[in-house]
């Protein structure tokens, strides 16, 4: 049987594939290192080469949004001054829904450093949703590597 947590670690491997920052560089971000927390980081990581399914866009509900804007907050420097734009996600063929976004924050200097892209998973039950956070980008890099997730996973907001 498949686990529905493949996604989030074939994600993480490639979000975070060298995903080491100078100091100097995280100063200017807006966000805390990003790294999965229990009990999602107890799940065994996907197999090499695991490609992410496609989903179909769906419109997020109210308690969904919710669930991803407490689940980036939870990484952001200054959670209470994050500003979100837009909000895209994709249910797979398991359920399993991907969000792809933007994030504004404060960095260490308390300066806003504009909007970046993020990428993460709903998990739980409709009653207790949990928002998984794989990746918000700083880099160019990190920016690419997060867009390719999001076209990947069919979250990639139109426009």
């Amino acid at each position: 049987m498949r686990s529905p947590a493949r996604p989030i670690f074939c994600a993480m491997a490639l979000a975070y594939a060298g995903a080491c920052m100078p100091d100097d560089a995280v100063q200017h971000t807006a966000h805390n290192p990003v790294a999965l927390t229990p009990p999602y980081s107890e799940l065994p990581r996907a197999p090499a080469g695991t490609s992410i399914e496609a989903g179909t866009k769906v419109v997020l509900d109210s308690r969904q949004q919710e669930a991803v804007v407490a689940g980036v907050a939870k990484w952001m420097k200054a959670p209470a001054s994050t500003q979100f734009g837009i909000m895209s996600g994709a249910r797979n063929s398991r359920g399993i829904v991907s969000v792809c976004g933007e994030v504004n924050g404060r960095n260490g200097n308390g300066a806003y450093v504009g909007m970046r892209p993020y990428v993460g998973v709903l998990m739980g039950t409709p009653d207790s949703l949990d928002f998984v956070v794989v990746g918000i980008a700083a880099s160019e890099r990190e920016r690419a590597e997060v867009a390719s997730l999001c076209r990947e996973s069919g979250a990639a907001a139109a426009g």
